[in-house]
């Protein structure tokens, strides 16, 4: 595991972004395509703006980008509380992406059959394959979740399904992907900022493992690496 401290939200992000570029432009001299996994929530927007500056955007072959999301909240395409809406108004709309490589969730059919078609279509790219996505963003959640694996929730120990459908406190529905594929990702970026970060991020990557009620644990690559990329005023309590 890596854990890298930066001294601001904006000096964070932007180390990120310039080593989000450096990785996709070494990969792609060694095979066709990139694959990336998405997160949502506020966090990653200044991280995809930065993506979509001049500094890094002509540099990226958009074109052999395949791009995935983490999660997605069941909400209309157009709200704003859509994941893949806020990649496309902050990044993707500002590449020469195909439509054919973006990945989206589907929010106009039932959170089962969103899941199972999701499921299936990650199959139809990922089987055959050691690993999964090149790169997948995650964030992290106050109450120590990641993508939408909530603390107690029964899908955080699956062990078989890439794609389940689940519910937060507030019962609202997401579809998320589950640890077993994440976990063969070749690169793993936790991005987490700011003072109310610092208390779960301590118990995350210090406490004992306990991923049911700190999901975000169970996080863990099989043959890939793991970066956790943290302003000062989120990495305030780890133990120097």
């Amino acid at each position: 595991m890596n854990v890298k401290v930066f001294p601001s939200e904006f000096e964070v992000n932007e180390a990120l972004a310039e080593w989000t570029c450096n990785l996709i432009i070494k990969t792609l001299k060694s095979q066709e395509y990139f694959t990336m996994a998405l997160s949502g929530g506020n966090t990653p927007r200044l991280l995809f703006q930065k993506l979509a500056s001049k500094k890094y955007i002509d540099k990226i072959d958009w074109k052999r980008v395949h791009v995935f999301w983490g999660d997605e909240r069941m909400v209309p395409a157009d709200d704003d509380r859509n994941n893949a809406k806020m990649a496309f108004e902050n990044l993707l709309q500002h590449t020469d992406i195909p439509e054919k490589n973006v990945h989206r969730i589907r929010v106009d059919i039932e959170p089962l059959f969103a899941a199972e078609d999701y499921n299936h279509r990650l199959h139809n790219y990922f089987d055959n394959r050691s690993t999964s996505f090149d790169l997948i963003f995650l964030g992290l959640g106050e109450d120590g979740h990641t993508l939408s694996l909530f603390p107690g929730s029964g899908v955080i120990e699956e062990t078989n399904e890439w794609v389940s459908f689940t519910f937060n406190e507030k019962q609202e529905a997401r579809v998320t992907l589950l640890p077993v594929l994440v976990n063969k990702s070749s690169f793993i970026v936790f991005l987490v900022a700011g003072e109310k970060k610092a208390a779960i991020v301590q118990r995350v990557l210090e406490e004992t493992y306990q991923p049911l009620a700190l999901p975000a644990q169970i996080i863990k690559p099989v043959n890939g690496e793991l970066f956790w990329f943290l302003d000062e005023d989120a990495a305030q309590k780890l133990t120097p």
